[in-house]
């Protein structure tokens, strides 16, 4: 999260920007200049890179634009490092395509042709799409490059490559007509006619006059090169067009074949008119390299060309000179470009041992977590196991007591009352007296009990836990109240442990005697289902009602609860008096 103060210097940086647009379209560069530079100063101060990158890029544009190549170069190059730092390598490329384009400008085509290979070397790791559009621009450049070198044959390889992945018809002739250049220069005549006079009829050239024009331009030159008839009256015709749209360097290049072509038809008079508009275009132009090849035909042509040569001298050198300082300039810019690599690879590689120590940290901190975490969870495990072993006890330990409880009323008070019917059956005075005979049938009915709640607490929960059940529930049925159930498949209970088994049957065993002794039932359902591993048991009958608050405590049901607690289950009773009463209970197997 950004602080208040990063925020407002932010806002500081996005003021400046909004000035520098501001100032670029009312073309004061000057300003413009100055604040990109503020810009950049403010944007590195708080190592801001969207808005450093946004100031390089248009101090490289302003630069451009007031014709102060070196310090455009410079800058793109600042840029094109920064786009490769956070891996924007397409943008860098373009960066990249951007000065060569500068340098060939410059006259230094090495240096230009060093940083196009460069862009192919990074268009390796992008997506075919975007790699293909930046390949174009990369061959053209190169293509350029090494034809002003005159290195023809190289030129054209790129010039090809290009043509390859070029989809934009334009761009396909245009391609061409570069190549067609070269073949000129090869004195490869024939060759150029028969190809641009393809071009020429192409009807996709209506939509660009200046690309057709280049290329009946080269055609014509060409044909006079091999005294076509037709020859001058087509590089005229082409020079009139460029003159009424006003294409000034379409001018010079029309001027400088009729030149040549009137040279070559020893039309001297004609030839030097020509060369004195190219050189006139050139100056107007301030075109110093147009310039010194307009006075390089006047300096042939004319018998006196004194004047010519010394410009001609002073210029070649100028341009030389130039060119020197340009070479000069692109080693000291790429001396500070290795310079600022070298600073980023320093600090990246701190930043990576930082990063090595960090994440070793935070390593040891997973790992001690881990350790803390496994330990409570081990904790957990061992104090839940520990609970839940000791309810399991307590459960199996009451049902024990309950068990040795019954059997102690079976063998020693069952017998004592059964000793004592059977003793006082013995004298005749009890089995003839009403009174007495009450007296003996209440021992007797005594006994009885003692005997079923020994017989109670005694469960099947074995394999044949499910006639257990049926039993218990058959067992609560009569002529006046029907038990029904659903139909269990044989593995129904396999899954639930012994003492859920147990508890289930003394929650059900519980609502069914309270159904016997309150509700005045004559209907009575038990349903059984399970759901994963949930099992549910639904419990319904059309007695008379209980109401809540009397729910539990009146009716004997808060056994219930507890054992349903006691299995981690749940029991809701839903009743309204005359209503009926139902139960449904829930807990896993």
């Amino acid at each position: 999260m950004c602080s208040h103060a990063q925020k407002t210097d932010r806002s500081d940086l996005d003021k400046l920007s909004k000035k520098i647009s501001q100032f670029g379209k009312l073309k004061i560069i000057d300003s413009a200049l100055f604040y990109s530079n503020e810009l950049l100063s403010k944007s590195k101060a708080i190592q801001d890179t969207s808005y450093e990158l946004k100031a390089y890029n248009d101090l490289a544009k302003y630069y451009k634009l007031i014709n102060s190549q070196f310090q455009s170069v410079k800058y793109y190059t600042k840029a094109k490092e920064l786009y490769l730092i956070i891996g924007d390598t397409n943008t860098a490329i373009k960066k990249l395509r951007r000065i060569a384009i500068a340098q060939n400008s410059l006259g230094d085509y090495n240096s230009s042709e060093n940083m196009a290979i460069e862009g192919l070397k990074l268009t390796i790791g992008l997506p075919d799409s975007l790699a293909l559009k930046q390949k174009l621009g990369l061959y053209n450049s190169l293509g350029i490059a090494t034809k002003r070198l005159k290195n023809y044959d190289d030129a054209i390889i790129w010039y090809n490559r290009a043509l390859k992945i070029s989809i934009d018809s334009l761009k396909v002739i245009t391609l061409k007509n570069n190549i067609a250049v070269i073949n000129i220069q090869q004195k490869k005549f024939q060759l150029v006619i028969d190809s641009l006079s393809k071009l020429v009829k192409l009807p996709i050239l209506e939509k660009d006059i200046k690309v057709k024009l280049r290329v009946m331009d080269n055609l014509g030159f060409a044909k006079s090169k091999l005294n076509y008839p037709e020859a001058e009256k087509e590089l005229l015709q082409v020079l009139r067009i460029r003159q009424k749209i006003k294409d000034i360097s379409g001018q010079f290049s029309s001027t400088i074949h009729l030149v040549k072509h009137y040279q070559d038809n020893k039309q001297n008079r004609t030839a030097i008119y020509y060369a004195k508009n190219a050189y006139e275009i050139a100056t107007k132009m301030g075109w110093a390299t147009s310039k010194v090849e307009a006075l390089s035909y006047l300096i042939d042509l004319k018998k006196n060309p004194k004047n010519e040569a010394i410009e001609y001298k002073n210029l070649t050198d100028s341009i030389t000179t130039a060119r020197q300082q340009a070479k000069n300039q692109f080693a000291k810019i790429k001396y500070e470009t290795d310079q600022y690599r070298e600073e980023n690879l320093k600090i990246k590689e701190q930043n990576a041992q930082q990063q090595v120590v960090l994440q070793k940290q935070k390593n040891q901190r997973i790992v001690l977590i881990s350790l803390i975490s496994l330990l409570s969870i081990g904790i957990g495990f061992v104090f839940y196991y520990w609970k839940q072993r000791n309810k399991i006890e307590r459960i199996q330990e009451r049902h024990t007591t309950e068990k040795r409880i019954s059997k102690k009323l079976h063998d020693e008070v069952g017998n004592d009352i059964f000793y004592l019917a059977t003793q006082l059956q013995q004298d005749p005075g009890f089995t003839t007296d009403p009174d007495k005979l009450k007296i003996l049938k209440g021992f007797d009915s005594v006994y009885h009990k003692v005997r079923d709640i020994s017989r109670d607490h005694t469960v099947e929960t074995g394999e044949e836990y499910g006639d257990e059940v049926l039993s218990l529930l058959n067992s609560y049925g009569s002529q006046t109240t029907k038990v029904v159930t659903n139909t269990l498949d044989a593995d129904f209970w396999s899954s639930v442990s012994a003492y859920k088994k147990g508890e289930l049957y003394w929650v059900l065993k519980e609502l069914l005697t309270n159904m016997k002794k309150h509700s005045k039932a004559s209907f009575v359902s038990v349903q059984f289902l399970k759901e994963k591993q949930r099992l549910i048991v639904t419990y319904v009958d059309n007695g008379i009602g209980i109401t809540d608050k009397h729910l539990i405590s009146k009716n004997g049901l808060r056994n219930v609860e507890n054992r349903m607690k006691d299995i981690k289950g749940t029991i809701i009773f839903e009743s309204e008096p005359k209503q009926g009463f139902k139960a449904k209970i829930v807990f896993t197997s």
